[in-house]
């Protein structure tokens, strides 16, 4: 049992203002958010990270002012300032991700240039570029993808040949196309990279993607090495803190040790050997840390959610509009039920994540740390595979669509620079598309559940119980809504048997696809045929049960209290919504047989759900919310003071108050600038 001494710690469980916009709003709420706060995450991860915002809080590098504003170089270079002190701290290395990789997305940007400890582990030859990598010695990179090929990672053309009498291999780059690019920390900062190449033998042979540790920069100059050019892609839409680069290699030698060797090695005299008899396998062996990215992304969007919601609902609960209450002050606008609708599904689903992302990763690093002890754990990888390859679009489009309303939400306001919410919404928006692109990145899953469905396997390949229950989706497909009275149809056990239901139907209705142009297509033909309407819907399906699934696991374990039963609303709520997204989906395939079937969960929410969530949105985002000077928006500040706030923000900068050094062209209007021409 955790202790109760944890509660006395005021950086974690601050004592908030007992009047202000917020205050009535918290004393409505129906039970203890500090509770709350304390189910969500575990003592050891609360005081993990309030140490971590502690430090943020008091360091000079991490205070940011609200109207700070830097170039793209200031930005990299305050990044790296960071990463160095935040390294020397010792707060997330190596040791701790196998011991804590729930955390590991709080540090992804420092991760990155540190990538090489955790992609060698296994290759003890290389153990050395592990030491000096903590140690900041080296800095490291990935480089997979490339100009001309992203998520098609097959199809990647830079190559890496063994040649016996330097006993080495020579990495070369045929021509721009093939140049690796979108490599984080490449452009001006890294010195070793993981590079993806085709290895080739001396007698010509291909054997596929391997990885290689590859030299880029001296350590000491940051210049590259000869027979590397490497440089820097450019300002992007946001994280400008993070130096993307491109790297192109002409005839460059490396030693024949830098041959990452788990999944294959080089003899001196130039055979391929490896553990793998199919190649297939061994490139999903090869490319297993991609998922690592990809569950690493899902806790990224459950953070940035996580902060854009708190902005969004604070402010609702201080902005007043419009009505009267009963002692003839305006309302806020939280008071409305059109922005409840907008906030509160979304306040659910962020819960959601958080747990199903917490829960993925401790799967994840589970797995790692087993394979690297030796066991071999193929279905445990292959699932986690499949999920990360669903649940990263699933998670980062629902934080595309919540930092967007919450923008929305806040109105003028939430335009400003001050309020944040355009930063989160730049930075998230790169999820969408690295660690490869939503809409093909779903196919890895949705491929996964057709081929284990044609082996009949899916009682033994889904050891995490992500898709065991399609053993017997024939008989799911049999099943019908129930209607006989409310309570049951809205219960949190019949959303899940219905979303067990439409992974059914759409498995199903794929396969009846596949088979009506599996005759006249080929291979490819086929799985690119049958994306829209059926292998897309498929993957969202999968994802959607899933996040679903593990939030209801998550509640229903804890025992009876006030906290479970708040956060059971937030449950019912995140699967009403669930299920009204795919309304048309329940009627195509008659599992809704009556108009009336939808209209139970539109009801549900409107009648019920919001103005019950309403009334504890404020505490229940306060059990999740991170310290202010962690969101650092005049909007959502904990005290709700937002005018005040947005008057400080707006009164010291200096350049509020100050003539534009130009005035004297609009007073003088210079004949010049009239006059220009091209």
């Amino acid at each position: 049992m955790q202790g109760e001494a944890i509660f006395e710690n005021k950086d974690i469980f601050p004592d908030f203002p007992t009047t202000g916009p917020l205050a009535k709003y918290r004393s409505s709420a129906t039970f203890d958010w500090k509770k709350l706060k304390l189910i969500i995450e575990d003592e050891e991860a609360l005081l993990f990270r309030q140490r971590i915002f502690n430090f943020f809080r008091d360091h000079p590098y991490f205070v940011r002012k609200l109207e700070e504003s830097l170039t793209m170089d200031q930005q990299r270079h305050l990044a790296s300032k960071r990463m160095l002190v935040g390294f020397n701290e010792h707060f997330f290395g190596v040791d701790q991700f196998i011991q804590r990789p729930d955390l590991s997305y709080h540090f992804v940007s420092s991760l990155m240039a540190f990538c090489p400890s955790f992609a060698i582990k296994g290759n003890e030859r290389l153990y050395q570029y592990v030491e000096a990598n903590e140690n900041m010695e080296i800095y490291g990179a990935f480089a997979l993808t490339e100009i001309s090929h992203g998520t098609n990672a097959r199809g990647v053309r830079t190559t890496a040949t063994y040649d016996v009498k330097s006993k080495g291999f020579i990495m070369n780059t045929p021509d721009f196309e093939a140049a690796k690019c979108w490599v984080g920390n490449l452009g001006k900062t890294c010195t070793h990279a993981i590079v993806y190449a085709q290895l080739y033998t001396p007698d010509g042979k291909n054997h596929g993607l391997n990885a290689f540790l590859v030299p880029i920069r001296d350590p000491k100059t940051l210049l590259c090495f000869p027979g590397v050019r490497a440089g820097d892609m450019g300002e992007k839409i946001g994280l400008n803190g993070v130096d993307n680069g491109f790297v192109m290699f002409d005839n460059y030698l490396i030693s024949k040790d830098m041959l990452l060797s788990r999944t294959g090695d080089v003899t001196d005299d130039g055979k391929f050997v490896t553990p793998f008899k199919d190649k297939s396998k061994r490139l999903g062996a090869s490319l297993g840390a991609l998922s690592g990215g990809r569950v690493s992304i899902c806790g990224i969007a459950s953070t940035y959610c996580t902060k854009a919601i708190t902005i969004a609902i604070r402010y609702s609960a201080a902005r007043r509009q419009f009505g009267e209450d009963s002692e003839g002050n305006e309302l806020p606008v939280l008071e409305y039920q059109s922005q409840q609708f907008r906030l509160l599904p979304h306040l659910a689903s962020t819960f959601a994540l958080n747990i199903f992302s917490h829960w993925l990763s401790v799967q994840h690093g589970d797995m790692f740390l087993r394979t690297t002890l030796g066991e071999k754990l193929p279905h445990v990888g292959m699932e986690i595979h499949a999920l990360s390859s669903a649940c990263k679009p699933f998670c980062t489009w629902a934080a595309r669509d919540i930092i967007q309303e919450c923008r929305e939400a806040c109105g003028g306001h939430g335009y400003l620079k001050i309020s944040r919410l355009g930063d989160l919404r730049n930075d998230a928006d790169a999820n969408l598309t690295y660690e490869g692109e939503n809409n093909v990145l779903g196919q890895q899953a949705s491929n996964w559940l057709l081929n284990v469905e044609k082996r009949n396997a899916f009682g033994e390949e889904s050891p995490l119980n992500s898709a065991d229950f399609l053993q017997n989706y024939r008989a799911i497909l049999q099943t019908k809504f129930p209607t006989n009275n409310f309570s049951e149809a809205t219960s949190s056990k019949i959303i899940l048997d219905s979303l067990n239901w439409l992974c059914a139907f759409t498995l199903n209705k794929t396969i009846e696809k596949s088979k009506k142009i599996q005759k006249k297509s080929s291979a490819f033909d086929l799985r690119n045929n049958i994306q829209v309407f059926h292998a897309k819907t498929l993957s969202i399906c999968y994802a959607q049960r899933n996040v679903y699934r593990v939030f209801y696991d998550f509640v229903n374990k804890l025992p009876n209290s006030s906290e479970k039963e708040a956060l059971h609303d937030l449950l019912v709520l995140f699967g009403a919504n669930l299920m009204l997204q795919n309304a048309s989906l329940f009627y195509q395939g008659a599992y809704f047989n009556r108009s009336e079937d939808i209209q139970i969960f539109e009801n549900l929410i409107t009648e019920q759900l919001l103005g019950k969530i309403k009334n504890n949105c404020i505490a229940l985002t306060d059990s999740i919310a991170y310290p202010d000077h962690v969101i650092n928006s005049c909007l959502g500040h904990s005290d709700g003071n937002v005018y005040k706030h947005l008057k400080a923000a707006f009164f010291d900068n200096p350049a509020t108050f100050e003539r534009p050094q130009w005035w004297e062209t609009l007073v003088h209007k210079d004949k010049t600038i009239l006059n220009a021409k091209l």
